[in-house]
């Protein structure tokens, strides 16, 4: 029962920085959909989570799911490691150019 509870106050900790974060005005403008990084390609297949996310839900789905996975797997590593690259190029301003470029970030 105890596990439970915190359990769901994690989850809802998630939720609410995620949901705090997307809601940052430099980020007003929609990004979505948006495919994930070629790297997270075999993972995402392999785990059921879509290769083009094309909503905030499915960017959160997608966070938590890359979130609960063990870094020991070796694809788990190189998809956190690319999404952080995209991640860095987004705050940087090199997204639009990736998004205009249609090269996956």
């Amino acid at each position: 029962m105890f596990v439970a509870q915190i359990n769901r106050f994690v989850f809802g900790a998630i939720l609410i920085a995620m949901s705090a974060l997307s809601a940052r005005p430099a980020m007003a403008k929609s990004i979505f959909p948006i495919s994930i990084p070629g790297e997270c390609v075999e993972l995402a297949q392999r785990e059921g989570v879509p290769v083009v996310i094309n909503s905030k839900y499915e960017a959160a789905k997608a966070k938590v799911k890359l979130a609960r996975l063990s870094s020991r797997d070796p694809l788990v590593a190189q998809c956190r490691a690319a999404v952080e690259r995209a991640r860095v190029a987004m705050q940087g301003g090199q997204f639009h150019q990736i998004a205009t470029s249609g090269v996956t970030p």
